[in-house]
């Protein structure tokens, strides 16, 4: 199952202060929620764990992620992430490229994804239409947690699983509030 997700959210910072904090992978890892780091191979490469809940299913991937075309000129770079269920249940690949744009004093992050997932795992998104939902309230939850850490109020850090099914019910319909603006279009192929 392949999903395709185009995010974009606003930030409470500089462009400049935004892409200094936006590829310190250890430093934003805490903002997605149920995202851990757990050991950095290199300066570019950090092997995790992810937990998430698909309706009455509790997957825990276990994976890699790498920080790659870094363009500080351009103020992009992308992030590639493979993982697997530890129990076996399937994986997931994940190419993101990431830009930032200035908006006035605030920086316009635009993410677009693209996310394979294979095994039973691409089953219970299938069956239940939570995947392209999950991808959106994830980026949601990711850019409030950003600008809190931003705003010096610090990531939320769950303990526990994130449960897509309460997640993404919105994830497909723009949003605003005060202090984001994120908005995001998913298609699956």
């Amino acid at each position: 199952m392949s999903v395709k997700v185009e995010n974009s959210f606003l930030v409470p910072a500089s462009v400049e202060q935004a892409w200094t904090i936006l590829t310190d992978l250890p430093r934003v890892a805490p903002c997605l929620p149920g995202a851990e780091i757990t050991e950095i191979v290199d300066a570019t490469t950090y092997r995790g764990r992810a937990r998430v809940k698909i309706g009455p299913i509790e997957l825990g991937f276990q994976g890699e992620a790498r920080l790659h075309d870094v363009d500080p000129q351009l103020r992009t770079s992308r992030l590639t992430a493979r993982g697997g269920d530890a129990k076996g249940r399937g994986s997931v690949h994940s190419q993101m490229r990431f830009a930032l744009a200035g908006e006035g004093d605030h920086t316009r992050v635009h993410v677009h994804t693209e996310l394979i997932l294979a095994g039973s795992v691409a089953q219970y998104g299938r069956a239940s239409g939570v995947v392209r939902e999950v991808c959106n309230q994830l980026a949601a939850q990711f850019a409030r947690n950003l600008a809190a850490l931003i705003e010096g109020a610090g990531a939320s850090t769950p303990s526990s699983a994130v449960s897509l099914s309460a997640w993404y019910p919105a994830r497909c319909r723009a949003w605003s509030s005060a202090a984001l603006e994120p908005t995001g279009r998913c298609s699956t192929g």
